[in-house]
């Protein structure tokens, strides 16, 4: 949270009594003598709090406030409204509905003032903690924790959106499935922290080669999958090579074991255009065409197409490999 305080007030000496009472709270003071000066000073300076008078020239605090509260980065900044006047009740509830995080009488004591700012810091710190944890936990629940990229619930979610919106747009998405080849024999060979380290860096590999409009996710175990969308099956063969050539062309020299030779297999299977296909018959067609790859010899992209037609998505079309 930023450092600096935006005091308003048309007095003078109120701004310096309020700067000297919080001197060794804050270490930078705006001040604005009006409203309409404070909310340039806001947008420009982003202070982290604010205390603010209610009677000002040109615009008045209350209007000051809704102002600030209606800016995302107004939102939850501490506000302290000050008032001289005796009808203090209605201006309290006038300030609290506007968005007024407390409010005090003039004159007031300074120490009094500074307790009440070092407890809407403490709330301010607990709500940006709480935010960061949520936000954390929001990451977590769609991330794989070893790779780093979606997870599978996170995949599926998505693609079902994205499959349905293809469905009505009339464009074809195309799914690929990929598996690390002889990946057990690592795990025998070198040992599970070897394994693991050979799929953080596919998975780094494959994310920071990815393009704009891919979806990628750990699928499970030694499995990556992504979805292509809007894509033809001559575009999808182009970007699975890339990938197979990208794992195989890699140094995963590592301190846990030497320079070894990793490499995937590939299967491709592109939505049809006017078919009725489910991800889980995408996903289905996929591995149909994964486990050709494996069985020819691995290293390589086979690719599973619907053949245009009536009937279409009852058929069973042969495996095209690239």
């Amino acid at each position: 949270m930023s450092g600096k305080v935006l005091l308003v007030d048309d007095s003078q000496q109120a701004r310096q009594t309020i700067k000297e009472a919080l001197r060794d709270i804050f270490p930078v003071f705006i001040e604005a003598d009006d409203g309409l000066t404070a909310i340039k000073a806001f947008v420009e300076e982003k202070p982290g709090f604010i205390i603010t008078d209610i009677e000002m020239p040109s615009i008045n605090g209350y209007r000051f406030i809704s102002t600030i509260r209606n800016m995302d980065d107004g939102r939850d900044v501490p506000i302290i409204m000050l008032s001289g006047s005796k009808d203090s009740l209605k201006k309290k509830l006038t300030g609290f509905n506007l968005g007024a995080s407390d409010f005090l009488i003039k004159p007031f004591e300074n120490e009094e003032l500074v307790a009440r700012v070092k407890s809407l810091l403490r709330m301010r710190h607990l709500m940006d903690e709480l935010k960061e944890k949520n936000v954390l936990l929001e990451k977590l629940a769609i991330t794989d924790e070893l790779t780093g990229l979606y997870n599978r619930r996170h995949f599926f979610a998505t693609v079902r959106e994205q499959l349905a919106l293809g469905l009505r747009h009339n464009f074809k998405i195309g799914c690929m499935l990929m598996d690390i080849d002889h990946f057990k024999t690592i795990n025998d060979t070198w040992g599970h922290i070897a394994g693991d380290d050979v799929l953080r860096k596919i998975g780094g590999i494959l994310a920071s080669c990815k393009r704009e409009g891919e979806l990628l996710a750990r699928f499970g175990g030694e499995e990556f999958i992504m979805c292509l969308f809007n894509t033809d099956s001559e575009n999808a063969l182009l970007a699975a090579e890339r990938f197979r050539n990208l794992i195989k062309s890699y140094d995963f020299t590592s301190v846990y074991y030497p320079s070894i030779s990793v490499t995937i297999s590939i299967g491709l299977a592109v939505y049809p255009q006017g078919a009725t296909v489910s991800i889980d018959d995408l996903i289905k067609a996929a591995d149909k065409a994964l486990y050709r790859s494996k069985i020819e010899g691995r290293d390589r992209v086979s690719l599973y197409e619907w053949s245009p037609g009536p009937g279409l998505e009852t058929q069973h079309p042969p495996l095209i490999e690239k």
